[in-house]
């Protein structure tokens, strides 16, 4: 036996439209890792980086075209599939081979993470569909205190202390405001950044052994783009100011 996750989200754009954006290397930069490389077919592959050294290639073992993609070899793998559901499009993520013991908070870290870039990937696709992103990011060097009280930290430290952070709820920060469109505290927190061209913030609090690490990632379209620079070194320093 092994544990799957598993996320569903509607979008409203056509099936095509949503198989572009999981499938081909220009458009998965628009919505998940910073840089992307896609070999199509079956036996092709899908090369990801999230920089730092954070990089990957993982074989393509199904192709349906706008059906269905699957990644990944041996134990792991994840799928993607698109169905086109009335006048909206479905995408169902499942990424399996999980071991029995895995530990619970390594399961609960990457489904948030799944759900907050699905997120972003219907973000994308209903309000800046076809156009390029510029990341504005920071993650800040590991912490030793838990992931709830760099959560708090973090939240002070843009201005969000509170505030009401659940779906639906509009925030007003130091320098950003939108609207939250998930909340999984102390991991991810994801919203709108309406006052720069409805950008996208991700607030991701990483885990590791008696630490964690801070990060912000600002998704930037339009002409809130030639920004991005002045952005990176604005929550660069929120960051480093919260954990001085």
């Amino acid at each position: 036996m092994t544990k799957n996750i598993e996320k569903e989200i509607e979008i409203n754009a056509d099936a095509e439209t949503v198989w572009r954006a999981l499938s081909q290397g220009e458009e998965i930069k628009r919505w998940f890792t910073l840089d992307a490389r896609v070999t199509p077919g079956p036996g092709g592959s899908i090369w990801m980086s999230f920089g730092e050294n954070m990089a990957w290639e993982e074989p393509i073992t199904v192709w349906e075209e706008g059906k269905h993609l699957r990644t990944g070899e041996g134990p792991q793998a994840v799928d993607y599939t698109v169905e086109s559901r009335g006048g909206t499009t479905v995408v169902r993520l499942v990424h399996s081979g999980f071991a029995d013991d895995t530990w619970e908070g390594e399961l609960d870290t990457l489904g948030s993470g799944w759900a907050s870039f699905l997120a972003l990937l219907k973000h994308y696709l209903e309000r800046h569909p076809g156009q390029p992103r510029e990341v504005a990011y920071y993650r800040h060097e590991p912490v030793k205190m838990p992931r709830s009280e760099a959560f708090a930290k973090t939240l002070a430290a843009l201005g969000l202390a509170g505030q009401k952070l659940e779906p639906g709820a509009r925030y007003t920060a130091n320098d950003f405001n939108g609207v939250v469109k998930l909340a999984a505290p102390p991991i991810h927190l994801c919203m709108t950044v309406e006052n720069h061209d409805d950008g996208w913030m991700m607030i991701e609090m990483e885990p590791g052994k008696d630490q964690t690490r801070p990060a912000i990632w600002l998704s930037l379209y339009g002409n809130a783009r030639s920004d991005a620079r002045r952005m990176q070194a604005l929550i660069r320093e929120v960051l480093d100011n919260a954990f001085a």
